[in-house]
């Protein structure tokens, strides 16, 4: 249950919005930019309307340092959408299945590869509250295999 005690700690930034970049520069340390306008924004996060997410892969495995999920997307093409598409994966498996998902991009392109290698980082310069660095597989660091018994192994 909220009580007095949670509400107090996060409701004075909404009776001064300022303040709360001032004790990241001044108490933290962190050069956060000096806002020009500062508004507050709903607060809740539901989502009302069911939204499709699928991931074209996603496979469970156990090790002996633990669970991890793997999430394999296949990219044909530079898509500025999984941007925020492939961070938003990662944070829902991670809530739902409480394990570590491993975001794995497998593309044919090799500038589709770079951009996909590319990190994601959400916040600001300097301090980011998420990164996500895909691993990639593509044609610049997976062999071609042109032997039969080679494919077969």
């Amino acid at each position: 249950m909220v009580g007095s005690s949670h509400e107090a700690l996060h409701r004075i930034f909404q009776k001064d919005p300022a303040l709360l970049t001032r004790a990241l520069q001044r108490v933290l340390h962190v050069p956060f930019p000096e806002p020009h306008d500062i508004a507050a924004l709903n607060v809740d996060l539901t989502e009302i309307e069911p939204v499709e997410r699928r991931v074209d892969t996603l496979l469970r495995a156990e090790t002996d340092e633990g669970t991890y999920l793997l999430v394999v997307e296949s990219q044909g093409k530079v898509d500025d959408r999984k941007r925020g598409s492939w961070p938003y994966y990662l944070s829902y498996l991670y809530e739902k299945y409480r394990c570590e998902p491993v975001l794995i991009v497998i593309t044919q392109n090799s500038a589709t590869a770079r951009w996909a290698a590319r990190p994601i980082r959400l916040g600001f310069p300097g301090w980011h509250s998420l990164t996500v660095r895909p691993l990639v597989l593509g044609p610049d660091n997976v062999p071609v295999i042109t032997d039969e018994r080679q494919a077969e192994q």
